[in-house]
C-alpha cells in the first residue's frame, strides 16, 4: 500500500468475533481530540459474527478513515504482516479489539512520534495500559519517558502489557514468522530481535489505552496457545538462547524448545538451535517433557 502523505498514523486492529465489544474502540476513535489525519485499519481474521456488517456501516458513516480487510483465519502475527503491507502511514499503532483509548491518545502519540521520526535509533514509541480510572497496570520506575529496548523493559517497570507504535519502514524488515498449521508465535520473538539489533522505543509514562482481559482473550488461553502452536513456542524458546545469560534459564529454554519441536512434529528444527551443544546435552530431558505434555494434552488437563 502506498504511503499517504496526509495520513500520519495507522491504528491497526486485528479482530476475530469481537462484534460485541469492538464498538467501544470505534467510539473512542470518534472522540479523539486530534485534528491530524489518521486511519483505522481493521483486519478481520475470519469472523463469523456481525463484525463485517458493523465495520462497513461505520465506513458508510465516513466519520473517520477506515480500511477494512477480511482474511482467512491465520492469527495475529499474519495479520500484523498484512497491516505492515497495507498501512498508508509511516507509523503503526497496534491496538486490540477489546481495548479502547483515551480522548487525547492519538494526538499525544502523533506528537511524540514526530520527535523520533528521523532518529534511526528508534523503532517507535510506547504508552501504558491501564484500567477505566487510568491507573497503570504496574507502577513505572521513571518519570516522563525513558529510552529502552524491548529487552530492557523490566528495568523500568514495563514488564506488563503495553502498547507500542512502530515505524512501518522498520517493521517491514522484521516480518513475523508463523508455521503452517499454526496461527500464533509470541510477538516477543520479533520485538527482541529488533532489540538485539539495537533498536529502542521511547516509553512514555502515560496511560493511553484502557484494557481489561476477557474470557476469550489470548492471555486467558496461554496453555491452549502452547498446545495448538508448538512450533511458534519452539521458536520463542530457541530465540531466548540468543540473549539469556543465566545457566538455569538457558537450560530451561533448550528443554522447552526440544519438547515443543517434538510436539510440533518438526525435530529437524533442533538443527536451527542457537546453542547446539546445550541442545544436544538437554535432549533426554526434552523428550521426557514432550511425553509429559502429550499426556497432559490427551487428558485435557490444560
Amino acid at each position: 500500500m502506498n504511503i499517504d502523505s496526509s495520513c500520519l498514523m495507522t491504528v491497526f486492529t486485528p479482530t476475530y468475533n469481537r462484534a460485541y465489544i469492538i464498538p467501544q474502540l470505534y467510539h473512542s476513535l470518534l472522540k479523539q481530540t486530534t485534528k491530524q489525519h489518521f486511519e483505522w485499519l481493521v483486519i478481520d481474521d475470519g469472523s463469523t459474527d456481525e463484525t463485517e456488517r458493523l465495520v462497513k456501516d461505520w465506513q458508510e458513516e465516513n466519520r473517520i478513515d477506515i480500511q477494512y480487510h477480511k482474511v482467512v483465519n491465520g492469527g495475529k502475527p499474519r495479520a500484523i504482516n498484512k497491516a505492515v503491507e497495507w498501512a498508508r502511514s509511516p507509523f503503526l499503532f497496534i491496538l486490540d479489539s477489546d481495548d479502547y483509548i483515551t480522548e487525547d491518545a492519538i494526538e499525544f502519540i502523533i506528537d511524540k512520534c514526530k520527535l523520533i521520526m528521523d532518529n534511526a535509533t528508534f523503532v517507535g514509541i510506547g504508552v501504558l495500559q491501564g484500567n477505566k480510572e487510568l491507573i497503570p497496570k504496574k507502577e513505572t520506575l521513571f518519570d516522563e519517558y525513558v529510552d529502552a529496548t524491548n529487552l530492557e523493559r523490566s528495568f523500568y517497570g514495563l514488564d506488563v502489557d503495553c502498547n507500542e507504535v512502530y515505524k512501518v519502514s522498520i517493521l517491514k524488515q522484521y516480518p513475523f514468522k508463523v508455521w503452517d498449521g499454526e496461527i500464533f508465535t509470541p510477538e516477543s520473538v520479533v520485538l527482541n530481535e529488533m532489540a538485539l539489533d539495537g533498536y529502542q522505543l521511547r516509553w512514555f509514562n502515560k496511560v493511553a489505552v484502557v484494557s481489561e482481559y476477557l474470557q476469550d482473550g489470548m492471555t486467558k488461553g496461554g496453555w491452549e496457545l502452547m498446545k495448538n502452536n508448538p512450533m511458534g513456542y519452539a521458536m520463542l524458546f530457541n530465540h531466548r538462547l540468543k540473549y539469556l545469560k543465566s545457566v538455569h534459564e538457558r537450560v530451561n529454554s533448550a528443554i522447552q524448545m526440544i519438547a515443543h519441536s517434538i510436539l510440533g512434529g518438526n525435530c529437524r528444527y533442533l538443527f536451527c538451535s542457537n546453542d547446539k551443544i546445550l541442545t544436544l546435552f538437554c535432549l533426554p530431558i526434552g523428550f521426557i517433557l514432550a511425553f509429559r505434555r502429550y499426556i497432559q494434552y490427551q487428558q485435557k488437563k490444560v
